[in-house]
């Protein structure tokens, strides 16, 4: 039983709460990037250049909504941007995939060092 009880200590890596820290941090991260894209696009229907397509009127949720659906390039089809939002939207996805490929290539190369 002793023997069990060092090798739960010893299995522990050093850094554990540091690295947890770090990734839920990097996902506050993306989603505060999704809320910005999602004020963006809010405001950018504001002034008239573009719409989405769903009935009822977008509601803030909405917004938000269409923006993690989207930087996360999953793209369900439920709304739909008009107009030159559509550009926006096409920029968001391409922001979206990039910080997903970062994020993958930070947590790979933590989880390397952790196993030398």
């Amino acid at each position: 039983m002793i023997r069990l009880a060092k090798r739960r200590v010893e299995a522990r890596a050093p850094g554990t709460f540091n690295l947890s820290l770090a990734y839920l941090i990097v996902l506050a991260s993306h989603l505060v990037v999704t809320g910005l894209f999602a004020v963006g696009l809010a405001g950018a229907a504001g002034l008239g250049l573009g719409g989405f397509e769903k009935e009822p009127a977008m509601s803030a949720m909405d917004l938000y909504y269409f923006s993690l659906i989207n930087i996360t390039t999953l793209g369900l089809g439920d709304i739909y941007p008009t107009g030159h939002l559509r550009a926006l939207a096409g920029i968001e996805s391409l922001t979206g995939f990039l910080l997903i490929s970062c994020t993958a290539q930070f947590v790979f190369q933590t989880m390397s060092k952790q196993e030398k």
